[in-house]
C-alpha cells in the first residue's frame, strides 16, 4: 500500500496523517506488536527443557549462580582443566539466563519445589521474548526495504505464527537468540549510518557468542556495506565485530579446555555432504524448510518485487540465509538430531520473512493462507514436546534416516496424533509422583521420560507446588487474551473506527 492509498482511507475522529501511518520508526506500534506476540508465547510456556543442548546451557547458568563457576555436572559436559567438566554449548544464553535462575532459585525455597525445575521454566521466558522481538524486527526490516505498513505487519505475524519460530520459542536452543541478533544486524545495516553500523558490528560479535555459526553475520553485513557505501573503513566494522567475537570465544575455550578451537561440536565439514544437506534442509520430509515453513515459498515472488525498488537491500537477507544454508550443508550433522524442521536455518528466516512484506493483493492472500497452514503444522508443539513422535519411532526401531526422507513417517504429518497420545498419557499419571522420579534428561524412551508423559504447559505441573491447575490455566487464558487484544490493536491502531469489512478489504487489495 502506498502512502497515497493509505491517505484515501477515511477514519472518522482520527488522524489520517500519511506520514504517521507509514513511519517505520513508529516505536509504539512495533513495541505493541512485539509485546502482544510475547504474551501469546508466554501463555504456552513449557514446564521444562527437554533438549540436551538446552539443559547444558541452563546448567552453566545454574553453576554461575550457585558456585560462581563455569563447570557443570559430568553428564552435561566435557573434561577440561583442573579435572572439571565444562559445557560444550554456547555462553551468551547461559549468561543472559543468570538473573532469571537467581530469582527462580530464591523462589523455589518459598514454593518448596526443586530449584532446577523452576529455573528451567523461568529461563524459558528468554526464547519467547527473543522470538517476539525478532518478529518485531521482521516488520522493521520489511519497511526499511520499502514495504508498506500493512505488508510489514503481515510479514511479522507470518514469521511469528506461520514458521518454526513458533516451535523454537518454546525451547532453550541457541537458534532463537541467534535469529534475534541476525535480524538486529540486518536492520541496523539497512540504515547504514555510522551509529547503526556500530550496532550491526555489536550484533555480529554477540552472534558468535550465541553460537559459533553466527560468524556468518559479520562478513555478509560487511560485503553489503562495501557495495553500498564504497567505504572500506566503514564496511569492515561488522567483520571486525565477528572477528572480535571469535577471538574472545577462543579465549573462553582455552580457559576451559586448554585449546582455543575446542568448541565442543565435531568439525565434520565435507564437500560430499553438500548435496544431501542442501536437499535435506530445503525439501526433505523430515527437515525441509518448505514443509515446515510454507510461507517461504512466496519469498521468491517477494524478492522479485523488492528488488525493483531496492536490489542491494533485497539481496542482503537472501545472502544471509544462503550463508547459513551453505554452512550447514557442508556439515555431516546437518539434520540437527531430534529437531523440528530445519532448526539450523532459523537464524536466516527473519530476513526472508521480511521480504514477504512486499507481496500485494492476490499474493498477500496466499501468504495469509500459507501462514494458517504453517500454524496448523507447528501448533501441536504448543502444548506437547515434538520429541514425543521421535521417541515413539525410536522405540519401534525406525531409523533416523527414515524419519528424514520417508513421507509416510514425516514428523509434520504425525505431530497431531502424537500430541493426542501425549495428552492421553498425561491424564493417567499423577504429576507429583511422575516428577519425583529421577532419570536421565533427556530420556530417549517414553517410559523413562517425565517430559513426554505430561501436557507441556507450565500450569500442568503446578500440583508439585500444591497450587491448583485451574489457577494456572486462568492465568494462561488471560495472557492469551491480552496478547491477542494488544496484537490486534498494534496491527491497525489508526483503523479502530473502520468497519472490519473495510479493514480486510484494505489489507487484501491495497
Amino acid at each position: 500500500m502506498t502512502v497515497e492509498n493509505q491517505a484515501r482511507i477515511s477514519i472518522p475522529g482520527r488522524s489520517n496523517d500519511p506520514a504517521r501511518l507509514a513511519d517505520p520508526t513508529d516505536r509504539r506500534m512495533w513495541l505493541s506488536l512485539t509485546f502482544g506476540i510475547a504474551l501469546i508465547y508466554l501463555a504456552f510456556l513449557p514446564p521444562g527443557i527437554y533438549s540436551l543442548d538446552g539443559n547444558g546451557m541452563l546448567a552453566v547458568a545454574e553453576s554461575l549462580v550457585a558456585h560462581h563457576s563455569w563447570a557443570v555436572p559430568q553428564e552435561l559436559g566435557l573434561p577440561g582443566r583442573g579435572g572439571q567438566f565444562f559445557g560444550k554449548w554456547y555462553p551468551l544464553q547461559s549468561v543472559l539466563a543468570v538473573p532469571l535462575v537467581a530469582v527462580a532459585t530464591e523462589a523455589a525455597h518459598l514454593l518448596r519445589v526443586p530449584a532446577h525445575y523452576l529455573s528451567a521454566i523461568v529461563s524459558l521466558v528468554l526464547p519467547a521474548i527473543f522470538t517476539a522481538a525478532t518478529a518485531g524486527l521482521v516488520g522493521l526490516i520489511s519497511m526499511r526495504l520499502g514495504s508498506s505498513v500493512v505488508g510489514a505487519q503481515v510479514a511479522a505475524v507470518s514469521y511469528a505464527f506461520g514458521t518454526i519460530a513458533l516451535t523454537y520459542a518454546r525451547t532453550f536452543y541457541a537458534e532463537p537468540l541467534l535469529a534475534l541478533l541476525t535480524a538486529a544486524a540486518i536492520c541496523a545495516a539497512l540504515a547504514s549510518s555510522p551509529r547503526q553500523i556500530v550496532y550491526a558490528a555489536l550484533s555480529a560479535m554477540l552472534a558468535v557468542f550465541a553460537k559459533p555459526t553466527g560468524i556468518v553475520v559479520g562478513p555478509v553485513i560487511s560485503a553489503y556495506l562495501l557495495v553500498k557505501t564504497r567505504s572500506l573503513k566503514l564496511s569492515l566494522i561488522p567483520a571486525f565485530g565477528s572477528f572480535a567475537g571469535l577471538s574472545i570465544y577462543c579465549c573462553y575455550n582455552y580457559m576451559r579446555f586448554g585449546h582455543p578451537l575446542m568448541f565442543g561440536q565435531p568439525w565434520s565439514f565435507r564437500l560430499q555432504t553438500m548435496p544431501e544437506g542442501f536437499v535435506g534442509l530445503l525439501f526433505s520430509p523430515g527437515r525441509g524448510l518448505f514443509w515446515y515453513c510454507p510461507t517461504v515459498v512466496l519469498s521468491v515472488a517477494a524478492f522479485q518485487k523488492a528488488k525493483k525498488s531496492n536490489l542491494l537491500g533485497a539481496l542482503l537477507p537472501v545472502t544471509m540465509f544462503a550463508g547459513f544454508l551453505l554452512l550447514h550443508c557442508f556439515w555431516a550433522f546437518w539434520s540437527g538430531g531430534w529437531s523440528w524442521g530445519p532448526r539450523f536455518l532459523l537464524p536466516g528466516l527473519p530476513g526472508l520473512a521480511a521480504l514477504l512484506g512486499h507481496l500485494e493483493a492476490q499474493w498477500r492472500r496466499g501468504l495469509i493462507v500459507l501462514t494458517a497452514v504453517g500454524f496448523l503444522i507447528n501448533a501441536p508443539t504448543l502444548f506437547t514436546f515434538y520429541e514425543r513422535y521421535y521417541a515413539e519411532e525410536n522405540e519401534q526401531g525406525v531409523s533416523e534416516r527414515d524419519t528424514l526422507w520417508s513421507f509416510s513417517r514425516a514428523p509434520f504429518l504425525h505431530a497431531w496424533p502424537a500430541a493426542a497420545r501425549q495428552v492421553e498419557d498425561a491424564r493417567k499419571f499423577d504429576v507429583r509422583e511422575l516428577m519425583s522420579q529421577r532419570g536421565v534428561s533427556p530420556a530417549t524412551t517414553i517410559s523413562s521420560s517425565r517430559a513426554l508423559r505430561i501436557v507441556a504447559v507450565w500450569w500442568w505441573v503446578l500440583p508439585i507446588a500444591h497450587i491448583p491447575r485451574v489457577l494456572g490455566a486462568i492465568v494462561s487464558l488471560l495472557l492469551l487474551a491480552s496478547g491477542v487484544i494488544v496484537l490486534l490493536r498494534a496491527l491497525r491502531p489508526a483503523w479502530a473506527s473502520v468497519p472490519w469489512q473495510r479493514r480486510v478489504s484494505a489489507i487484501l487489495h491495497r
